[in-house]
């Protein structure tokens, strides 16, 4: 349950604290991105996707971190979501080819997948009768 823990507060941490750099300076990641917001309704945007849904990701896994029942029901909501910002992302440099920004976030994306992952078979190990 400690790995389950860790990987929901780190995975939180980190998506709450991109979240409010992104709020407070959307042309950040979208400079990281090599995109261009040309006006108020990009920039809204990227506040929204980048600021919004990403703040309120983190906020609910570290709420999920906070109490044992809780952990399982984090670790699928990581496993879900950044699966699928792995499926996407690979998709995307599949088709459009490669970017050090994508292959960075790909890194991290798989890293958080396949960690919630293993404390997810973890704690099935440990709650399954022998």
């Amino acid at each position: 349950m400690l790995l389950a823990r860790i990987v929901l507060v780190i995975t939180g941490a980190t998506f709450a604290g991109y979240a409010v750099a992104c709020l407070l300076n959307p042309a950040m990641p979208a400079g990281y991105a090599g995109m261009e917001l040309p006006g108020a309704s990009a920039r809204v945007e990227v506040v929204a996707m980048y600021g919004g849904l990403q703040g309120a990701f983190g906020l609910l896994c570290l709420y999920l971190a906070g109490a044992p029942e809780r952990l399982r029901p984090g670790l699928v909501l990581v496993i879900v979501l950044c699966g699928g910002l792995v499926a996407g992302r690979s998709f995307g440099l599949l088709v459009h080819g490669p970017s050090s920004y994508n292959i960075g976030a790909l890194a991290y994306e798989v890293s958080t997948t396949v960690l919630a992952a293993i404390a997810m078979l973890r704690m099935s190990r440990l709650s399954s009768p022998v």
